[in-house]
């Protein structure tokens, strides 16, 4: 016995709606997977029962439509603890280097050297 296509189905389902959703779910997941080099997960689970007892000619079929998206990894900080349980930027017991412009200044004058 030949079936249906299925992609004819999803076509079909929800007036086309669950096709729409998942070419739009699909196309965003294979997006952050580029951006992020991580997996993703794509999941439609379809439930078919009858739609009345006794004799089955009709049945009703939900859908439903879940995406793991992959998350960019997400940075840490240093932090130092001060003595009284703080946190700070900077070490506590580590003096502040004191910065200062080192552009390099012209000489006065200039001296030519002379071969021979």
């Amino acid at each position: 016995m030949t079936h249906k296509a299925f992609a004819l189905i999803m076509q079909d389902l929800r007036d086309g709606r669950v096709h729409a959703e998942l070419t739009q779910q699909f196309g965003d997941l294979i997006q952050k997977v580029q951006e992020t080099g991580k997996a993703g997960e794509l999941v439609l689970k379809i439930k078919v029962k009858p739609a009345t007892k006794g004799n089955v000619d009709k049945v009703m079929i939900a859908d439903a439509v879940s995406v793991n998206m992959p998350k960019p990894e997400r940075g840490e900080d240093v932090f130092f603890l001060t003595e009284d349980n703080e946190l700070s930027r900077n070490h506590p017991r580590q003096g502040n280097l004191e910065l200062r412009d080192a552009t390099p200044t012209a000489p006065a004058t200039l001296k030519e050297a002379k071969n021979g």
